[in-house]
């Protein structure tokens, strides 16, 4: 099976808990079963250095997120056996800590999206995104609103793991519909 792990950290490159080492195991795991599972995250300030000089760069695409248009750089590693994709863009990702930004929704919709726009730019298509936390938790509704009808994510199967129920990302409707683009259709 081909998983594509959408979070929003990862060990050992940035993690600030519990998801972090998910994020990290869970992963090495499933490929040591003979999975094929590859994870992507967004590419901090506070990755090291040295995890920066085995990254290579994939490609780029624009992202259009509301009335934004936003660089959505791709870098692809391998640390023990797990590829790892990072999404770049300083916008966003250039800030001492990777949460409790006032912007929070709108860094993570972008994300989101640039997620799923940039599965065409990887060597893999995935069977299955699995979405962890709130920051991931709308790449399931993205998918179906935006990405349904074109054959590049046909059948792709989206899973959300919830790993602390107390940080929900919660928004307001306007950031919904205006940032995240989501139809009201959608609503519930």
């Amino acid at each position: 099976m081909r998983v594509l792990f959408a979070t929003s950290e990862a060990g050992p490159f940035l993690r600030t808990g519990g998801l972090g080492d998910v994020s990290q195991a869970l992963p090495y795991a499933m490929n040591k079963a003979g999975q094929d599972v590859r994870v992507i995250m967004p590419l901090y300030e506070g990755i090291g250095a040295d995890f920066r000089q085995t990254m290579q760069y994939v490609g780029n695409k624009i992202i259009f997120l509301g009335w934004r248009q936003q660089y959505a750089g791709l870098f692809r590693c391998i640390y023990r056996g797990v590829t790892y994709y990072f999404v770049d863009n300083e916008y966003y990702f250039k800030r001492s800590a990777p949460y409790g930004h006032y912007d929070d929704g709108e860094r993570f919709a972008f994300f989101s999206k640039a997620v799923l726009e940039l599965i065409p730019l990887m060597d893999f298509g995935p069977e299955v995104i699995h979405c962890n936390d709130w920051q991931t938790g709308l790449i399931p509704v993205m998918l179906d609103a935006f990405f349904r009808g074109d054959s590049t994510y046909g059948g792709i199967k989206t899973v959300l793991t919830i790993h602390n129920i107390e940080f929900q990302g919660n928004m307001d409707r306007i950031c919904i519909q205006e940032v995240y683009g989501i139809p009201s259709a959608y609503e519930s």
